[in-house]
């Protein structure tokens, strides 16, 4: 793991956010989206694909100088601290009904199996809200053990 990823998840390890998702477990808040940014930038300088891509089909359609302007914009902007530290969507309709109940975890709120605020993480909703239901009564730490227990480092 390099000093990068390692900073991101020493930052996040600790951390679920209400909705369950532990956060070294989201490649948000564990850094690689922006290792994976970062690591772009430098092959496509490395290789001079702006050189050589419009010999290539579609080539001279993509415009280089805006995509590194986007990868640094990634690298340094897609690094998660966390729903505690301030991280996550600023509005995160999640976080603040949860944050406004006075719960830790969506998994002590009555209402979880008909909350709709879930409904912008798409396909996710599902397992969170079974996560959730599973460790009912369980701590925060005990929760996150778990997630990472089954995390590939």
């Amino acid at each position: 793991m390099d000093d990068m990823l390692k900073e991101a998840f020493e930052t996040v390890k600790n951390q679920m956010g209400p909705c369950g998702i532990a956060c070294a477990t989201c490649n948000m808040g564990n850094g690689t989206v922006a290792e994976t940014a970062a690591k772009l930038r430098g092959f496509v300088g490395e290789y001079e694909l702006a050189s050589w891509a419009p010999s290539t089909p579609g080539g001279v359609d993509v415009d280089f100088a805006n995509l590194g302007k986007a990868l640094d914009w990634i690298q340094t902007y897609t690094r998660c601290l966390g729903c505690e530290r301030g991280g996550g969507p600023p509005e995160c309709p999640i976080r603040t009904c949860a944050t406004g109940k006075g719960f830790a975890l969506c998994a002590d709120c009555p209402d979880l199996d008909r909350c709709g605020k879930f409904d912008w993480l798409g396909d996710a909703v599902g397992g969170l809200k079974e996560n959730l239901r599973k460790g009912k009564g369980r701590s925060k730490k005990e929760l996150i053990e778990e997630a990472m227990s089954k995390m590939e480092l």
